[in-house]
């Protein structure tokens, strides 16, 4: 499994922009084959941070969601609206376990 954390900073006067738009994606993304969890979240510490946390079946899949035409389309369209690079990091996971703290 691929588990990823796109950070995203987006300029102030874009965030209403950005959030209409990436709820517009986010539906289609999780459709897409090999995607087990897609969902944007806002940073509580630094305003017009964002984090796109994804989880794929694999690399293969992930290069293929970011292939895919409706991403092209959305990246072109929302990249002007960043004050900073997207910052991508990608984190191979072997295994996962549920639990409760302290247990």
């Amino acid at each position: 499994m691929i588990l990823v954390d796109a950070r995203c900073t987006v300029l102030p006067e874009r965030k209403g922009d950005f959030i209409r738009e990436t709820q517009k994606i986010i539906p289609v993304v999780q459709r897409e084959a090999g995607c087990t969890r897609y969902e944007l979240l806002a940073d509580v510490g630094d305003t017009g941070v964002f984090h796109f946390i994804e989880e794929w079946e694999s690399r293969k899949h992930l290069d293929e969601h970011l292939a895919q035409p409706h991403m092209q389309e959305y990246l072109g369209k929302t990249a002007p609206w960043y004050s900073a690079p997207a910052d991508l990091t990608l984190y191979d996971v072997l295994g996962s376990q549920s639990g409760t703290p302290g247990h």
